[in-house]
């Protein structure tokens, strides 16, 4: 490189500051005229989804509203659906905010809340509940308020539970479901017997991590809310921590130690139950009569479901649904329906082979009502006892003893199913068809839990064909057919 002296360095210098400063014009032209073009662009541009009716949009937002209550988290607000969608356009959050539904339902997460947020500024809290209900003009509210940790003190300095009390308070009149995720001893604290809940038809209580529960001191909960009919619990909360209208409840969800519940709520329709461990000095000593229950779910249970059926009868029974079952299951199962006689639509249970013969007279007992049938990993043995009415093509009165007919059912299934036999399958099909060419069998499904190798039943020879043939025919007759796992059906496939 030549060198250079002072005065002609001074010069490149020069030239160089005047090409930078060329260049910064022309860029700023650029922008300029960018700014320019967008405008252009944004009068003559026709965006479709702008010229969708207002009702259309607004029932779109709706729909893109998460199932669970919306959570206020400091950290995670920005991200909330609602607030996306306030960020898109003018025109966006013009309608979102016009949207009352939109702004009705809302949790709070109080431990989310970071530590000295609020300290600052008392009030902002329930200044933000305030603006985003206002949103929701005249609409009922769906209103939830959690703290995961009672024992954590900071929470409680963050948020102390006497403003929640006169939030409750203030927005009482107008909830429709309430959600609180406290320790019985905060819940306590809120006094809901002393205010009133006009329109209020649902109540969610979660027990969290802190003192433990007084079973024998229950709280005191909506002696004045008229509506009320269903109660969910969630967690470790039990029935027995709460005074409640039970008298007006139809619908209940949570965990049960004892079958109090069905004494002291004679007008429930709806019963889902998760059963943890039974407390055996409270059992009656005779069953219970409930005449109005008719839909009874036992979900994840340590304890045999049958320790509760013993001391129940429903003759109104419509739907039962067994997730898990002790050995003993069928007999009691058996001694139940005997003793209650339903009129069973819906029935749901493990089918393993424990208790077969047991089965075949639980099976028996509602073969003339049941419509909808779903065996949970049901072994080959208790699937054929389905199947093997109309698995022979030749009908043998005698063979077909092993299974009851069922001549009101409409749908099958056999969920985590191991050693099923296509073949009878086909023949079953073709047996549900009637006189006149009709299927009577509105869906069937097997389901597996995992991946099965299917090439060999669905994709070769002459019989697999035939399979195919069959369940196809099934399904252009109008019935459902799915044979796979839940993410694939080999039928489609």
């Amino acid at each position: 490189m030549k060198v250079m002296n002072t005065a002609d360095l001074r010069g490149l210098l020069a030239k160089i500051d005047a090409n930078i400063f060329k260049t910064e014009m022309c860029l700023e032209e650029l922008r300029r005229d960018r700014i320019l073009v967008l405008r252009h662009l944004d009068e003559v541009a026709t965006y479709p989804v702008l010229t969708l009716p207002i009702e259309i949009t607004q029932e779109i937002f709706t729909q893109c509203l998460p199932s669970t209550a919306a959570s206020f988290s400091i950290k995670k607000l920005r991200s909330h659906p609602l607030m996306i969608l306030l960020r898109v356009c003018r025109a966006w959050r013009d309608i979102a905010l016009s949207t009352p539904e939109l702004w009705s339902t809302l949790c709070i997460h109080f431990d989310t809340i970071g530590p000295g947020v609020f300290i600052p500024q008392p009030g902002a809290v329930e200044a933000y509940i305030d603006r985003w209900l206002g949103r929701a003009a005249l609409r009922p509210l769906s209103l939830g308020f959690r703290r995961e940790d009672a024992d954590d003190p900071l929470a409680e300095c963050i948020f102390p539970m006497d403003r929640l009390d006169d939030l409750i308070d203030r927005y009482s009149s107008r909830l429709q479901h309430l959600e609180l995720a406290l320790s019985q001893e905060d819940i306590c604290g809120l006094r809901l017997d002393t205010l009133d809940f006009p329109i209020l038809q649902k109540a969610t209580f979660a027990h969290v991590f802190g003192p433990d529960p007084d079973p024998h001191n229950p709280v005191n909960t909506f002696r004045n809310a008229p509506q009320l009919h269903s109660l969910c619990l969630e967690g470790h909360a039990e029935f027995s921590y709460y005074v409640l209208p039970s008298l007006q409840l139809t619908t209940f969800e949570g965990a049960i130690t004892d079958i109090e519940l069905f004494k002291v709520a004679p007008n429930l329709r709806t019963a889902t139950c998760f059963v943890d461990y039974l407390v055996s000095h409270t059992l009656p000593i005779s069953p219970i009569h409930h005449s109005r229950l008719q839909s009874l779910a036992f979900v994840d249970n340590f304890e045999a479901p049958q320790d509760i059926l013993c001391y129940l009868t429903l003759p109104a029974l419509e739907c039962l649904r067994i997730s898990e079952m002790a050995d003993t299951t069928y007999p009691s199962l058996h001694s139940f329906l005997r003793r209650s006689l339903p009129p069973l639509i819906t029935l749901s249970i493990r089918g393993d082979n424990v208790g077969f013969s047991d089965w075949q007279e639980c099976l028996s007992s509602v073969a003339a009502t049941v419509e909808n049938l779903e065996l949970e990993s049901p072994s080959r043995r208790i699937q054929d006892s389905i199947l093997y009415l109309h698995s022979c093509p030749l009908f043998c009165p005698e063979r077909c003893k092993i299974s009851p007919p069922l001549p009101k059912l409409k749908h099958l299934s056999f969920l985590n199913s191991t050693g099923t036999n296509y073949r009878r399958i086909k023949y079953y099909l073709k047996g549900r068809f009637d006189d006149n060419g009709l299927v009577n069998l509105q869906s069937f499904r097997v389901v597996w839990k995992y991946d099965t190798f299917l090439d060999s039943i669905f994709c070769a020879g002459e019989e697999s064909d035939d399979i195919t043939n069959t369940l196809k025919r099934f399904a252009d007759a109008g019935t459902r057919i799915h044979i796979g796992t839940e993410r694939k059906n080999y039928l489609e496939w």
